[in-house]
């Protein structure tokens, strides 16, 4: 079991910081920067940008702050039981050392649900916060451990997923090349270049892969209709639906549903 001593998300300092703990916490310390601060060890002062994560051990020495007057962080004391340690230690997440962190805003939320539950009451709060803090941990590690890709240094690249999460997540919207550049603030000529060269294939047809996604998954666990089918996946025809239905999967719906029906591919 892990559980959370005490925690924060989004914690704004009016004044200026100094964490100055010579011997350190009981507990594990994760800390995730959202400005500009320092970080001390061994005498030595380093810099660290916004989206940095430290996570310190037990009884590490601390020292981090900030001297502006804006200094924004999210952090969360826990601990574990004994016979979790080796879960922990092999995440191979260093200790007392900052790393910068892709998908910054993403660990953010992580935090944001834990700070939530962390202050609600009802019986199975320790489950929940104890299965919050192992998908933060795990998502931490994979962040830390991924293959670098260029793209994610890209300016746009966080606007960018969160548009196509958005379309995966909602492939039945009107989606069209002017509303995902509006969403932006771009203009639709650099919405396509950059969606073709960060994703690798053009905004449109990941509408398309994302509308067929979910039109196989309700062809082999639902009855619906092919006519509401087509509605429901976001198609004004269904004849569209079943002519680009049976372009990509060399099949029509009717017939996928037969060959593929309750199964879970």
């Amino acid at each position: 079991m892990i559980t959370v001593s005490n925690c924060g998300y989004d914690s704004r300092h009016h004044t200026t910081l100094d964490m100055h703990r010579p011997g350190g916490s009981p507990d594990y310390t994760l800390l995730f920067l959202k400005t500009e601060a320092y970080f001390e060890a061994d005498g030595v002062y380093k810099t660290l940008s916004p989206g940095t994560v430290l996570l310190y051990n037990k009884y590490s020495y601390v020292h981090y702050g900030c001297r502006q007057t804006h200094y924004n962080d999210d952090w969360i004391h826990f601990d574990l039981e004994k016979e979790d340690i080796p879960f922990l230690l092999g995440l191979d997440i260093p200790f007392d050392t900052p790393v910068a962190l892709p998908f910054a805003g993403q660990f953010s939320e992580y935090v944001r649900l834990v700070v939530s539950e962390k202050y609600a009451a009802h019986p199975l709060q320790e489950q929940l916060l104890d299965s919050l803090m192992r998908s933060l941990l795990y998502y931490l590690s994979s962040r830390m451990h991924m293959l670098p890709d260029i793209n994610m240094t890209h300016k746009y690249y966080e606007n960018m997923n969160r548009l196509r999460l958005a379309v995966y997540n909602a492939p039945h919207r009107k989606w069209t090349v002017d509303g995902m550049a509006e969403l932006l603030h771009i203009s639709p000529s650099y919405l396509q270049h950059l969606y073709k060269q960060l994703f690798g294939t053009s905004c449109m047809q990941d509408v398309i892969q994302a509308r067929l996604d979910n039109a196989r998954f309700y062809l082999r666990t639902t009855d619906m209709t092919i006519q509401s089918l087509a509605v429901f996946c976001g198609y004004d025809s269904e004849l569209h639906f079943m002519r680009q239905f049976k372009k990509l999967e060399g099949m029509t719906p009717s017939r996928y549903r037969e060959q593929f029906r309750g199964t879970f591919i």
